[in-house]
């Protein structure tokens, strides 16, 4: 009878739960059976499952909720240009003018697509859907191409890029379009904050290959290293920064680690180094 009773009230308490239960909530009972604990153990286990689904569940929609506060302040700022360029456009006859309006339309659009691109991959990240082709790929090789196709960009900001002599041929395993993408967000991120200097150089530690990208930043620059990987991070917290959407160091954090790999961030004086981390094949050469 107690064995019933038991069971009658944990019956009542279970139909209670979805409502009535808050952060923490687990079931007892007062009768010490075997079988009856069992029961109350695994309902206890069903209950710390569920609220830690909750909480994902809750933190997917604040993030979500986020990206789509970000994505229409970020969007709103080249699409205005956008439109008001065109406008200028169509009323202007002016040679030189025109060519200036369109020069100034292709920048907000080339800024539009390189945007939309971070916020996909913000997307697919976040749901888990980005497909990962892992292969051997030379660390060095890969960040030397694309620093030579930011050359004019480099030398228009009047950035000196040095590299480590006798660098290794690091082999490392990454996906080669990924990698492109998070060195390609690192360059953005150089070209709109490095003051003159900018230092590539390698190393190797244990069974990992690790790039280090250093450079000096603006005089006057606030940046809290602490947050610069978070989402929407920008130098500027005000969000007037036209030039950033604050999610490129976020994505590359993410692809690195997708990738089996850390990526750091550290802050000495003026100094600005990112350090990304692979895992290595081996080294050639």
């Amino acid at each position: 009878m107690l064995l019933k009773k038991q069971i009658h009230k944990l019956s009542i308490e279970v139909n209670k739960m979805p409502t009535k239960s808050k952060y923490g909530s687990r079931f007892f009972v007062d009768f010490r059976e075997k079988n009856l604990i069992g029961l109350v153990d695994e309902l206890n286990s069903m209950i710390d499952k569920y609220e830690s689904e909750n909480i994902q569940i809750k933190r997917a929609e604040e993030n979500l909720q986020l990206s789509i506060t970000g994505l229409s302040h970020d969007l709103r700022t080249p699409l205005t240009a956008i439109d008001g360029y065109v406008q200028l456009l169509r009323t202007t006859t002016d040679v030189d003018k025109k060519s200036q309006y369109i020069s100034i339309i292709e920048q907000s659009v080339s800024k539009l697509i390189e945007m939309t691109n971070q916020f996909y991959d913000l997307t697919r990240i976040d749901i888990n859907q980005k497909g990962m082709n892992l292969d051997k790929i030379s660390l060095s090789e890969i960040v030397q191409d694309n620093f030579l196709n930011f050359f004019d960009s480099f030398e228009k900001d009047g950035l000196n890029i040095e590299f480590a002599e006798d660098t290794p041929n690091i082999t490392v395993m990454a996906d080669k379009v990924l990698i492109n993408r998070v060195i390609q967000n690192v360059i953005q991120n150089i070209l709109r904050y490095a003051y003159e200097r900018v230092n590539v150089d390698y190393e190797i530690k244990d069974k990992m290959g690790v790039l280090r990208i250093t450079n000096d930043i603006k005089p006057g620059s606030r940046v809290s290293i602490e947050k610069v990987f978070d989402r929407f991070y920008t130098e500027n917290q005000t969000r007037t920064n036209t030039e950033s959407s604050g999610l490129g160091l976020y994505v590359s954090k993410r692809l690195i680690e997708n990738m089996n790999g850390s990526m750091k961030a550290e802050l000495d004086q003026q100094q600005f180094s990112i350090e990304i981390m692979l895992p290595r094949i081996g080294v050639v050469g």
